[in-house]
């Protein structure tokens, strides 16, 4: 049987197994900061600034679901002004030759809709998705590139701002659980080190919830096709929006999708969908699905499954060999597998202690109950 604390804590050991992790997030931090760095010193006609955007920097990166998947990081590679520059000259003059000189990167890079792709020769199964644009505080103005007409421009974007945003969106928990880390880590924290330990060392529920979410979407869609997938912002979004401060895992996610039908329905305007930008008010992230229905289709497909899958009623009569069966189709079968296992490790460690216990009215295991389960030592004939 699963108690709403199990659920609970079972969600929260599913998102630690999908973040990126220590040595990856590291790892990318350093490069992002060489790139700034090596930039900055190579166009001192120019002032620039390199910063990540997207999950990166809102703590919500999904590892892949296969080992042989790409990790990738947003970077905004911002001037400090237009420096009279067309968005062809900005992108394709300036930045791309950058990019191509710096001994880092593997091989070509690839001209995107928005952005240079970029691989690193050190590092496998890693690239950076490198974002020329203009500042025009407070937003920012990033080059997009059509690619049927061959033709160049700019569109205003605020990423810092949605940072700031989402963080605002979920501040109690996020201060509360800094100072507890400080706290059980017997931390003293440089002030200019505080915004680095918040990112990566605390995660709100919030943040844990968008994790899951975006990894059940990658499980369903993986066969799927890929234009279909709800896009992450569109979640993201949704998520902070509905996100109403919970103080765990479980009650956000329940949250966020006993109410995302509705609140995608309630914003529409003038019949079409409208998910708006918050950070950059008039920007509509669900535009493309007033133009192909199917992919809003495909949304609340998901939304309907999701509710289902993880915060069904019906999860708390699951045992464990059920709930496991569960996680492995809902999350894939690596980390299914990989978080049961410690699960099971965990479980004879605390026979073996006799902290394991059975709670006789409702026949649950735990290390509150009152009658100790006793080691088997059947081993076979």
């Amino acid at each position: 049987m699963y108690s709403h604390d199990k659920l609970n804590e079972l969600y929260n050991r599913l998102a630690k197994a999908i973040d990126i992790s220590d040595e990856m997030f590291e790892k990318a931090a350093k490069e992002y900061d060489a790139l700034g760095k090596w930039i900055d010193e190579e166009t001192p006609s120019y002032k620039i600034s390199i910063y990540p955007q997207g999950s990166f920097a809102l703590g919500t990166v999904v590892r892949p679901i296969s080992d042989e998947d790409d990790y990738d990081i947003d970077l905004v590679c911002e001037f400090s002004q237009q420096y009279s520059l067309t968005a062809r000259q900005l992108k394709v003059d300036v930045v791309k030759p950058l990019l191509m000189r710096y001994k880092r990167i593997k091989g070509d890079i690839v001209n995107k809709r928005r952005c240079w792709h970029v691989d690193y020769e050190d590092i496998p199964y890693f690239h950076m998705d490198v974002i020329p644009a203009y500042a025009d505080k407070p937003i920012i103005h990033i080059t997009d590139h059509n690619e049927e007409t061959d033709v160049y421009d700019y569109i205003g974007s605020n990423p810092s701002g949605y940072t700031k945003w989402f963080f605002e969106r979920c501040k109690k928990q996020h201060t509360l659980l800094y100072e507890n880390y400080v706290k059980e880590h017997r931390l003293v924290v440089a002030q200019a080190d505080i915004e680095k330990v918040k990112r990566r060392k605390v995660k709100t529920p919030l943040q844990r919830a968008i994790q899951l979410l975006k990894r059940h979407r990658d499980i369903m869609f993986k066969n799927r096709d890929s234009k279909d997938k709800p896009v992450s912002v569109i979640i993201t979004t949704i998520a902070a929006q509905l996100y109403q401060e919970e103080d765990n895992t479980f009650d956000a996610l329940k949250t966020i999708l006993d109410n995302a039908r509705q609140y995608i329905l309630d914003k529409k305007r003038d019949g079409q969908y409208f998910i708006e930008n918050p950070s950059y008010l008039g920007e509509n992230f669900a535009n493309k699905w007033n133009e192909h229905a199917e992919r809003a289709a495909a949304f609340f497909e998901w939304i309907e499954k999701a509710k289902t899958d993880l915060v069904d009623e019906k999860l708390t009569g699951f045992n464990r060999t059920e709930m496991a069966t569960n996680t492995k189709q809902a999350f894939g079968a690596n980390i299914g597998v990989k978080v049961f296992s410690e699960l099971a490790t965990e479980d004879r460690v605390a026979i073996k202690d006799q902290k394991l216990k059975v709670d006789p009215t409702t026949g649950t295991l735990s290390n509150t109950g009152t009658i100790p389960v006793q080691p088997n030592h059947h081993y076979g004939a």
